[in-house]
Parts: structure tokens; C-alpha cells; sequence
């Protein structure tokens, strides 16, 4: 049992490590090519800190859901 366990986890770290976007530009950025996309993907996280600080606000405020 703990065999079938260890097995399929090393299997889901394979595929999560090959397959998910964040690990694929992770894996781009610590590169020694993609060294120079660091400082823009950190920048990169300011308007999305900045979207999600607005979305809480409106949650908060008791904004309605406009999709129906």
C-alpha cells in the first residue's frame, strides 16, 4: 500500500511539474537565460495585488454578482 502511494505521488509531481503554467514559468525564470524576465514578473505581481486588494474591497462593500 505505501508503495502504490509513494508511486502515485512521484507520478503527480511529474505530471504538476511538466503540465502547470506557474511550475513551467518558474522553471523558465531560474534559468540562467531566464534571468532577465525575473525583475518583470515580480513587477508583474503589482497590478494583480492591486486587482485582488479591489475585488476583496467590493466583496467587502457587498458588491452583487453580475453574471446572472
Amino acid at each position: 500500500m505505501f508503495r502504490i502511494i509513494w508511486v502515485v505521488s512521484i507520478h503527480l509531481r511529474n505530471f504538476m511539474r511538466r503540465f502547470m503554467p506557474t511550475n513551467i514559468l518558474l522553471d523558465a525564470i531560474r534559468t540562467r537565460r531566464g534571468l532577465k524576465w525575473g525583475v518583470p514578473a515580480m513587477l508583474l505581481a503589482i497590478p494583480y495585488l492591486f486587482a485582488a486588494s479591489i475585488c476583496t474591497a467590493l466583496i467587502d462593500g457587498g458588491a452583487r454578482n453580475l453574471s446572472r
